[in-house]
């Protein structure tokens, strides 16, 4: 598994910097504040891509002891389109329903906390910040033909429900949602790292990364920072016609099936 650095050696130097006048701030009477730096904001994924690790540096200030606070970290993006089915019994034999769509939903959700979310932040936080993924706003919708509708799927809110558990369930299973505690490492003075671990079906797209500073159930301060997840070498030239020339990317597909299928006799033929 790699390891992504996110911070050189220059940042780490202007972030310790801010945190050693900050504490004359803290005097003051200064606000409480967090801040994180991304100098890489891109990972490439190519064919051998098992996963990586990201590592997030920031800074607490105006807080004259850093373990008095908590901070919740969020790693979010792309937003994607996901279908699901539920398996239905027709006599003998189980068949995949009409699917349901699931809307802007991240393909990507990861979270970690210096305690569980639900200790640390109030309700109307988790609902309003999306902090945990049970609290993700997943819409589902039913592409199906008019005057359809299968037994026991009534299209009302328990049935909406259903899916939506069922997505999160399976979802967290492919270890494309996942809620840390932990992960959260706190430096000398306020500096603090943050270590997420990427899955290897990390997909591509553009990331939200954003961290929320709390004590005693109040937010003190905030702070965002983008992640660009990119395919390099052929396997983004193969993406990259796929998406952009679909119909191209399809006649080349049925062509090597048909040149394949082709050798394939040829040499049996022998």
């Amino acid at each position: 598994m790699r390891r992504i650095a996110c911070l050189p050696l220059s940042l780490a130097i202007a972030l310790h910097g801010a945190v050693g006048a900050t504490a004359a701030a803290q005097d003051a009477g200064a606000a409480p504040d967090i801040a994180i730096a991304l100098t890489d904001e891109r990972v490439d994924v190519d064919t051998g891509f098992t996963g990586a690790t990201l590592t997030l540096f920031g800074a607490v200030s105006g807080v004259a002891d850093p373990t008095t606070v908590d901070i919740i970290a969020i790693v979010s993006g792309p937003q994607t389109r996901f279908l699901i089915r539920k398996l239905e019994q027709r006599n003998l034999i189980w068949t995949p329903g009409a699917p349901r769509r699931i809307d802007n939903a991240p393909g990507l959700y990861i979270s970690s906390a210096t305690r569980p979310i639900g200790d640390i932040a109030p309700l109307p936080d988790q609902a309003a910040f999306r902090l945990g993924a049970d609290h993700l706003t997943v819409s589902v919708a039913a592409p199906r033909p008019e005057g359809a509708n299968a037994e026991g799927d009534d299209g009302d809110a328990a049935s909406e429900d259903l899916y939506r558990n069922a997505f999160l369930t399976e979802i967290e299973e492919l270890g494309l949602y996942r809620d840390a505690v932990g992960g959260v490492d706190f430096k000398k003075g306020g500096l603090f790292a943050v270590n997420v671990d990427l899955p290897a079906t990390t997909p591509v797209g553009e990331y939200s990364v954003a961290v929320y500073l709390y004590r005693d159930g109040l937010l003190l301060g905030q702070d965002a920072a983008t992640l660009s997840v990119n395919k390099v070498g052929l396997e983004r030239q193969i993406y990259d016609l796929a998406h952009e020339r679909p119909v191209t990317y399809g006649l080349l597909c049925v062509a090597m099936s048909l040149i394949a299928g082709w050798a394939a006799s040829v040499a049996f033929r022998k």
